[in-house]
Formats: structure tokens, sequence, C-alpha cells
């Protein structure tokens, strides 16, 4: 009789038991499903505007307190992380694979697999901007085609992009609070370094986006380790409102894109035929406002449902600023460039470009595994001198620091471009081409395996009447001189003109509707 009694008693515990554990798992996993408080992409826009409660940010910020970034100064994000330092930091190579899944098409992973956040606000940045064309046709379809690009975008789609065995894997509640801890503020990866203004394409396809960059990633304090430019440094303002541009340029015949970043705000080395040169050094940027143009770039060309800009392929240096005047900063988004597991590129595929303040620059930026560009213009020194006034040393000492620093290069990275931009009556004769041409070979004859290439730029157009785009006729001649004494030789086509996107040109225009918005903050290219 008592052991019945005892049966009894242990049925309706399990019973009880059994009753109550479905709603004791949903009470516990509603409390810790989002370790993070839920900012929605238009909370994100009130709290920078302090528009906001601060109750969602000081609970954030008490998450972050245990486990503060290692630089105050310069906070980092996942972003300028690599795969192996990203996996030390939360933990697991697994969660960091896993972040970097996300990143690499432009998505946050802290808002990706936090399944409180809404799906259709993933990619909002792009969906919320105005966007402009030079397509009249293209524009009456405009609101049919956003309308069409802010449906079908949900997780399972962006998952479609992830390797097969990680599509069903999600980051528990510690993994994404290890994760949170990297994180600059709360407002995730976007609004935390950059935002996106405005996206612009030309009739040719060529692609131009304007970011706004946030105080919350510090901007570089350095000033260039390779500083001789005579220039003076940086002189930061953390009260004023930068914006870069960045330029997709699309190349459909061959299905990639070749991506133009900057490096810098502004540039310090003043060269009289480019808008950036008239504008000055105003800041160097960190390698995560680097590395976030190309997070925006994979994000746009993802997004792109008119199938003009395929995935990027190709980057190259030669938007705003001087690598070398930044070469810590362009030196760590290389590396993370490069590597496998984050965004994947190889270094053959990534040229960084400078006009060589000095000879030791060259030896600096070939550290970095990425292929080497110089700005030359002309191989005569008072021409130079002319072109680029801020030139201190003769082009034998430049060369002589080209020449030491690819000999230290593995022989799969003994690559090099020579830049000349060709403007009309200046550098673009006969006497010109030739000593140029002497000036390669010389390369050519002390670097064993190099492969040298010289790109010859038809100047863009800045508004200074003294410089005219070198003739077609005289274009030609020139590259017919060096090709007839052995130097590879190819002329740039021009893209992205017509919207002020193509080489030298890149002084943000705005609209009128932004200039009264904006008067009182610096734009940038």
């Amino acid at each position: 009789m008592r052991d019945n009694i005892h049966m009894t008693m242990l049925l309706r515990l399990i019973l009880y038991i059994c009753c109550w554990m479905p709603i004791i798992n949903v009470a516990y996993a509603f409390h810790i499903q989002s370790p993070l408080p839920l900012v929605s992409f238009r909370q994100q826009q009130q709290q920078q505007q302090g528009l906001c409660s601060t109750r969602t940010t000081s609970k954030f910020t008490d998450v972050r307190s245990k486990s503060p970034s290692p630089s105050s100064s310069k906070p980092e994000s996942p972003l300028s992380l690599t795969l192996e330092q990203l996996s030390s930091r939360i933990k697991g190579k697994g969660r960091a694979q896993l972040s970097w899944d996300c990143l690499r098409l432009g998505i946050d992973p802290l808002l990706f697999y936090n399944p409180n956040y809404p799906e259709e606000e993933l990619d909002n940045a792009f969906h919320n901007i105005d966007t402009e064309t030079k397509d009249e046709d293209e524009d009456e379809d405009k609101d049919e085609q956003l309308q069409s690009q802010r449906q079908g975008r949900g997780r399972e789609d962006i998952q479609k992009y992830f390797p097969t065995k990680r599509r069903s894997q999600s980051m528990g509640n510690k993994a994404l609070k290890k994760l949170s801890q990297i994180y600059p503020s709360p407002l995730g990866i976007e609004s935390s370094i950059a935002t996106l203004s405005s996206v612009t394409t030309s009739s040719d396809g060529t692609t131009k986006f304007l970011l706004k960059l946030s105080n919350n990633v510090g901007i570089s304090d350095s000033d260039g380790s390779s500083d001789g430019s005579g220039a003076s440094n940086s002189n930061s303002n953390t009260s004023s409102e930068y914006f870069i541009e960045t330029v997709i340029i699309p190349h459909p015949d061959w299905k990639k894109s070749t991506l133009c970043i900057s490096s810098q705000v502004g540039c310090a080395q003043g060269c009289v035929f480019c808008a950036t040169g008239k504008m000055g050094k105003l800041d160097s940027l960190s390698a995560d406002q680097i590395l976030i143009q190309l997070y925006y770039a994979n994000k746009i060309c993802r997004l792109d449902e008119k199938d003009i800009l395929p995935p990027i392929d190709n980057i190259v240096f030669m938007g705003m600023g001087d690598a070398a005047d930044n070469i810590e900063a362009v030196s760590k988004a290389v590396g993370v460039m490069t590597d496998r597991s984050c965004f994947g590129l190889a270094p053959s595929k990534i040229t960084i470009s400078t006009v060589g303040p000095n000879p030791e620059a060259f030896g600096d930026l070939a550290k970095a595994d990425a292929v080497l560009a110089w700005s030359v213009h002309a191989a005569r020194d008072d021409l130079r001198k002319r072109l680029v006034p801020t030139t201190k040393h003769t082009m034998e000492e430049l060369r002589d620091g080209l020449v030491g620093a690819l000999v230290g290069r593995s022989k799969r990275l003994r690559n090099v471009m020579l830049e000349v931009t060709l403007m009309d009556g200046i550098n673009d004769g006969i006497r010109e081409a030739e000593e140029m041409a002497v000036f390669a070979l010389n390369i050519i004859d002390r670097v064993e395996g190099v492969k040298l290439m010289i790109n010859l730029i038809p100047f863009n157009d800045i508004g200074y009447e003294q410089y005219r785009r070198a003739k077609v006729e005289n274009i030609k001649k020139f590259q017919e001189v060096l090709v007839s004494n052995g130097v590879k030789t190819f002329v740039r086509t021009t893209r992205g003109d017509d919207e002020s996107a193509a080489c030298g040109q890149l002084a943000t225009k705005k609209t009128k509707k932004k200039k009264q918005e904006l008067k009182d903050e610096v734009v940038a290219p």
C-alpha cells in the first residue's frame, strides 16, 4: 500500500515536470536568446542622432566593460582581425568562421545570428539610401527594383552564399557575448565604423559610393612611418565628420570587378593634377575604415539586381591618400584581405600605389603581401618636381629604393606598375617617352625576374584650365616608344568620368540638397 502511494507521488511529480519544462525552456530561451539588446536599423539611426533612450546602450556597455578593447584610443572590430586572431578572441575557430561567412558578404554577424533581429533589416544600409543613375529609363523602374531587392533577402537567402557545411550552424549565447565585446559600439559594424550615404552609377556601370566615417573607430593617429614628403602631419579633429568615396569598376566580360579604395582622408603629396591633392591630408584611415570599403562593396555587388556588378576580384589602393603615409593600417588591412578564411583575395590581385615620398617607403610597403605600383608621372627630376611638388629626392634615389624593395621580395611578387598621367604639352612628348623607357629598362636590368608594366593614364579634368588631357595621337606615340624599347605598356580606359569617379577626380561633388545638410562637414573622396 505504501509502495503504491510512493509510486503515485512519483508519477505526479514526473507529470508536473513534463508540463512545466517547456514553459521553463521558453522563458529561459527568451531571457538568453539575445545576449545583446536588440537594436534595429531605425534605432541605430536614432541613437546616432542622440534621439534614442540610452537604456539599451548602457546595458550593452555593461557587457562590454567586462572585457575592454585592447586599445581604448583606437578600438578595433572583428573586421580587422584575421581568422586566427578572431578565433583567439572569441575562443573558437568555428565561431570565427561563422563570423567571417557574414563579414565577407557585407553582413554583420552579431545581427545575423541574433534571431530577434529582423531579417528584413540586415541589408537596410543599402535599401534605405538614395541611388542615382545616368540612365533615365532605369530611373523610371527604380522604385520597382528597390521593392524587389527588399524582398527575399532573409537569412535563408544569405546562407546560400555560405559553405554548405556551415549553412545550418548558428552561434550560441556565449559566442555572441564574446563577439560583442570586440565591437567598438552597440550599433553594430556598420554604424560603428562607417555608414553608407549614397550610391551613384555612371553610364558605363562604374559605381561610386559615399561613406560617412564614424567617430566610434579611431582614425589612425600615425602620420606614416615613411613620412618624407615634407607635408604637415595629420591634425585629427574628432569633431569633424569625414566622408570618403570608393569606386567599383565592373568588368562584365571577365565577370569580375575592381575596387578602388582610399587609405586616407585627403593626401599630403599635393600632385597638381589630382583633385585629392588639393585637399591636403586631413587624416589617415584605420584598418577597419579601409576594410569597411570592401565590406560595403561586397554588399552592393551581392544586392545588384541589374546584373552589372560582378563580384570583387581585384583591389587597388589608388583612391584618396598615399599608402606610404599610412603603412601600418594598410599592411594590416592587406593581411585580412589576403587571409583565405577572411576576404580570401590573392596577393597578386591587390595593388598598393604610392608616389614614393622617400626611398625607404618602397621597402616598408613591400612587407605587405601585395603588388607595388609607383606613381612616377615623369622620369626627369625637374618635370617630376613640377608635377609632384612635395618630391624631395631625385628619381634615381627613389628608383634605387624601389629596386632594393623588389630584390628583397619573392619572385612571385616581383611585379611592379609604373603609373604615368599624361597631360597635353606637359609630359606627353617623345622626349618624355624616351626618358621613361630608359628609366624603366634600368629597373628591368637590375631586378631578376621582375614583371614591369607601365600604365598610361589619360588626364581627367579637375577644373584646372592649365591641364588638359593628352591628345589620343600623342598617347599612342608615347606607348609606341615604350613598346619599341621592350617595355610592356597599356593605356588605362577612362571609367566613371561622367560621375567624377575616374582617376584623379575623387573630390566628392554633393547635390544641392546634400550641400546644405553637410555644409559644416568635411567631404572627401
